[in-house]
C-alpha cells in the first residue's frame, strides 16, 4: 500500500511541475488544443503569453530575422538588418514595437524573453527541433534572441536545436519569439 501511495504522490507532483499550455486566438480567447488557428500560447504555470510564428508573409513570418538592439546597445540598422518583411532596420526593438502596436492576442506589453524564460520552451527528446511543435509550429531550427546580454556587443540567444551556441554578436541576425506577461 505504501509504495502505491508514494507513486501516486510523485505523479501528482510531476503533473504540478509541468507547464500547462493553452492555444490563444488573436482576440485573446482560449482555443482547443486541436486548433491550428492560434496566434499565441499561454503558459498557465508561468502566466506568460508567447507569440506564435506564421508561415504567411508579413510581420510574424517565421523566416524574419532581426539584429539585437535595445535603443542603447546593439545594431539598429546594419548589414544583417534587412531580413524582415519591411526590409530595413530589422532589429529587436523595432519588432517589439510593431507587435505591441497590433495588440496581438490582446496583449500590449510584448518584450524579448529572458534566457531563462526561453529555456522553459525547450523540449529535449528524439526530435532535432527542441520545442513542442503542436503549440509552436513554424519554429526554426536556429537560435532565438533573449533580452540577456553579456556586454555592449554580445547578447545571449537560445538555440532550439542540439549543439547551438548561446551568445552572438548583436550585429548578427537571429530569430525572435516575443513574450508578454498575461493580462
Amino acid at each position: 500500500m505504501m509504495p502505491r501511495l508514494v507513486f501516486l504522490i510523485l505523479i501528482l507532483m510531476a503533473s504540478m511541475v509541468n507547464a500547462k499550455l493553452f492555444k490563444v486566438s488573436d482576440r485573446g480567447l482560449i482555443l482547443s488544443n486541436t486548433s491550428v488557428e492560434h496566434r499565441c500560447v499561454l503558459d498557465d504555470q508561468s502566466k506568460l503569453v508567447w507569440e506564435v510564428k506564421l508561415s504567411a508573409k508579413g510581420l510574424q513570418n517565421t523566416q524574419n530575422t532581426y539584429t539585437w538592439f535595445d535603443g542603447k546597445t546593439g545594431t539598429k540598422n546594419g548589414d544583417y538588418s534587412h531580413n524582415c518583411h519591411w526590409a530595413e532596420s530589422c532589429n529587436t526593438q523595432a519588432y517589439v514595437q510593431a507587435i505591441g502596436g497590433i495588440n496581438l492576442c490582446q496583449q500590449t506589453k510584448w518584450r524579448l524573453p529572458t534566457q531563462a524564460e526561453l529555456k522553459t520552451l525547450l523540449v529535449y527528446g528524439d526530435n532535432d527541433l527542441l520545442i513542442d511543435q503542436q503549440f509552436f509550429p513554424n519554429t526554426q531550427l536556429k537560435s532565438y534572441w533573449s533580452s540577456n546580454q553579456l556586454n555592449d556587443h554580445i547578447a545571449v540567444d537560445v538555440p532550439f536545436y542540439y549543439g547551438g551556441s548561446e551568445s552572438s554578436d548583436k550585429s548578427f541576425d537571429a530569430y525572435v519569439r516575443l513574450v508578454s506577461d498575461a493580462n
